[in-house]
């Protein structure tokens, strides 16, 4: 029997020169001290478009317009099975900060793949990089 997946949303938020935010995990928790893109979990009664608008709201204190999906991936943790859905971001209103003390950092996509991420975000950030080109 398959387990139940958590679904999941994530941000390509990009800035003027085509930089990815993305923002550090905290220390301890699963994933601590990873980079990731920033989102978290659709939960009931949301689209995935609403959630994600509110967990970066919440994160980084900042308003999205979200757009179309970039990528879907299937990953199943030892911990956590999950359905990451990331879309594209536009900067709707505010500057991105950690609301929680996070680090944010704003990343050419060719760089995301040296990263250290979580197995999930791995191929979002190497399909950016492979469409930034050389």
């Amino acid at each position: 029997m398959e387990a139940h997946r958590v679904h999941v949303v994530a941000a390509v938020l990009r800035d003027r020169a085509g930089r990815v935010l993305l923002a550090r995990r905290p220390p301890g928790g699963p994933h601590g001290g990873l980079w990731e893109f920033p989102g978290g979990k659709v939960e009931p009664g949301e689209t995935p478009r609403e959630a994600l608008a509110r967990e970066i709201l919440e994160e980084l204190g900042v308003e999205v317009v979200v757009g179309g999906r970039v990528a879907a991936v299937d990953h199943d943790y030892p911990h956590l099975a999950i359905r990451l859905d990331a879309y594209a971001c536009r900067l709707a209103r505010g500057e991105p900060r950690g609301v929680d003390g996070q680090a944010v950092a704003w990343v050419r996509p060719r760089d995301l793949p040296a990263l250290a991420l979580p197995a999930a975000d791995r191929p979002i950030a190497i399909r950016l990089a492979r469409d930034d080109g050389p």
